[in-house]
Formats: structure tokens, C-alpha cells, sequence
């Protein structure tokens, strides 16, 4: 799929994956793939910027860093439970990471090497969510509709804001509309 994908596209579906690692999530969600477009410095990114969503903006609107799945995350937060505080306290008594998972006991064997797998959790390489894929999906059939040979930024873009999950909740949280932000990405392809 990421073969018809451009550079800047390739780029930021990789700041996402990295963007996920960094924060100790397990998994890519559209909210990092809206972050690592904010990050770009991109023309898409600073047309989005005045509209006021910045990166900065954006990860101050996420919860702390959770290890579980999104799901994991809401369904202890409904109960009452603080996941930033409990990371916290565990950590406090038994040292840093200790919530974390273990590393993979050891290698895969030489033939299973350079191979998808079903088991890719434990590649190290955190799994899309459902989400993310969606807004991906999205971003080739915006492509696709817009009649471009490729997948570039800009249809990341308006794959994310087309799509129900966590960044078009962050973006509306932020006060902007996700119609609002697809007319001024859509504006800036016309003007390019």
C-alpha cells in the first residue's frame, strides 16, 4: 500500500510509528499520524496551524502515555481509575518501567527475519489502529477521488479528518471543525 505513497506521506506515517514509540504507546493511532503532519512543517501543516491546531496543542489535548490499547485506556478511565497515577506509584516502588513489557526473549530465527508475521507485536513495531487504518483507507480513496496519481500529504490529511476517531475528536476538542480544516487543506491543493 505505502508504495503509491509520497515522500512526505512515507515520512509522516513514519514520525507517527516513531511519535508512538516515543510517547510508550503500543499502538499508531490517527492521533499520531495528526501530530507527526503538524511536526512536518509542512504548507499543509501551517494552513492547519492557523486554523490553531499545532502540534503542541494537539499533544496537550492527548492523555499521558498509556501501555495498553486506546479501549484499555477508556475502559479503566471509566471506572475511575487514574492510569497516569497508577504508572506513577508502580513506578515509585518498583523502579522506572516497571509497567513496561518485556523485551522479546530473543531474536526470530534467521528464516522468519525480514518476514510479516502475525505476531508483529513483538517486532517492536507498535500495530496500526483501527482508526489509523481507516484514515489511511481514507487517504486512498481521497486520492483516488481527487484523481491524483499518488498519495501525498494532503490526502493523509483529509483521510484523517474524514475519519470517525481520536483526531477528529482532538481537532473539534481544539474548537475547529474537521469540514473547517478539509476546505483549507482542499484550498491549499486548488492554490498549488
Amino acid at each position: 500500500m505505502f508504495e503509491r505513497f509520497t515522500e512526505d506521506a512515507r515520512a509522516v506515517v513514519s514520525g507517527a510509528r516513531e511519535g508512538a514509540v516515543a510517547r510508550g504507546d503500543g499502538w499508531v493511532g490517527s492521533e499520531h499520524l495528526l501530530l507527526a503532519v503538524l511536526e512536518d512543517h509542512s504548507a499543509v501543516a501551517r494552513a492547519l496551524g492557523e486554523l490553531g491546531l499545532t502540534a503542541e496543542r494537539v499533544r496537550a489535548q492527548l492523555p499521558g502515555s498509556g501501555r495498553g490499547t486506546p479501549s484499555d485506556d477508556d475502559a479503566l478511565r471509566d471506572l475511575g481509575i487514574d492510569i497516569d497515577e497508577v504508572r506513577r506509584r508502580a513506578e515509585e516502588r518498583f523502579g522506572a518501567g516497571a509497567l513496561d513489557e518485556p523485551p522479546a526473549a530473543r531474536p526470530a530465527p534467521w528464516w522468519r527475519r525480514g518476514r510479516a508475521t502475525e505476531s508483529s507485536a513483538h517486532s517492536g513495531r507498535p500495530r496500526f489502529s483501527p482508526e489509523a487504518k481507516k484514515a489511511l483507507e481514507l487517504a486512498v480513496r481521497e486520492s483516488l477521488r481527487l484523481k491524483a496519481g499518488e498519495i501525498a500529504l494532503d490526502h493523509v490529511v483529509l483521510g484523517l479528518l474524514r475519519a470517525d476517531g481520536p483526531a477528529t475528536q482532538v481537532v473539534t476538542a481544539l474548537g475547529v471543525e474537521p469540514a473547517a480544516a478539509r476546505k483549507a487543506v482542499l484550498r491549499l491543493r486548488r492554490a498549488a
